[in-house]
């Protein structure tokens, strides 16, 4: 008889990697285990230094899966749907990370998703839009918190990503549909490249990320000393899509 499965999914963030560690270390014996990683090509390239790292020190196996239809990238979801996000959310979390979760789980499994005790309402509002999922929060049941992920990671001897060296809060895409002035303005200087390419392609769709008052505020003439890095930060990218109302000033 086959062992009921738990699938961790793991996003490289340091949140997903202790929840991967405690669920392995609760149910490996019991259950068939799994941690996999919904690939985005956008993500920065120490995310997968991350993963290594991670299954090197703990001996835990990561899979990665991949939407091929739209190689991964963000990009390409952008240009064929001609949509960059809406009232209704964005379609790379739907399609690179939420499509492909639905396409590889199975009706029985029990989920690990790393929401901590800040995310209790994120936590609240996936189990609303995901009915038939066998969630477990790992990290909301322990009560830990985001730091106290940062410091596991770090007592592991994992390094940790760049973007949490730079002050980011969380591992998402380089240039996050989901953030704010403040964060945009600090892509345009940690990452003038992603940061520019976001800006052709809202010209090239006609839809700016952000907007104030006045109306769309398109990046190309976003204001170098707009807006709060930390208040503008994106929610890190889970499998709902979830952004900051940037505010209006």
């Amino acid at each position: 008889m086959t062992k009921p499965r738990v699938i961790s999914w793991f996003s490289c963030g340091a949140a997903s990697a202790y929840a991967t560690y405690l669920a392995n270390k609760e149910y490996s014996d019991s259950f068939e285990f799994e941690a996999v990683y919904c690939e985005v090509v956008e993500e920065h390239s120490d995310n997968k230094k991350l993963l290594n790292q991670f299954s090197e020190i703990t001996g835990i196996d990561v899979k990665t899966i991949i939407n091929d239809k739209y190689s991964g990238s963000i990009y390409e979801v952008f240009e064929k749907t001609k949509f960059i996000k809406g009232p209704t959310g964005a379609p790379c979390t739907r399609l690179l990370k939420k499509q492909v979760r639905q396409e590889y789980q199975r009706p029985k499994d029990v989920q690990v998703f790393g929401y901590t005790v800040e995310e209790e309402d994120r936590a609240n509002r996936f189990i609303d839009s995901n009915n038939d999922v066998y969630t477990w929060f790992v990290l909301l049941e322990k009560d830990i918190t985001k730091k106290e992920c940062l410091e596991f990671v770090q007592d592991m001897g994992i390094d940790l990503p760049t973007m949490y060296k730079l002050g980011y809060s969380n591992n998402n895409c380089v240039g996050c549909v989901k953030g704010g002035m403040g964060y945009w303005n600090a892509i345009r200087v940690d990452f003038p490249d992603s940061f520019n390419r976001m800006a052709k392609l809202e010209r090239k769709l006609g839809h700016a990320l952000l907007k104030d008052v006045k109306g769309p505020v398109f990046l190309d003439e976003l204001d170098p000393f707009r807006g709060n890095f930390k208040r503008d930060m994106p929610a890190d990218c889970g499998f709902s899509c979830e952004w900051k109302q940037e505010e209006l000033f």
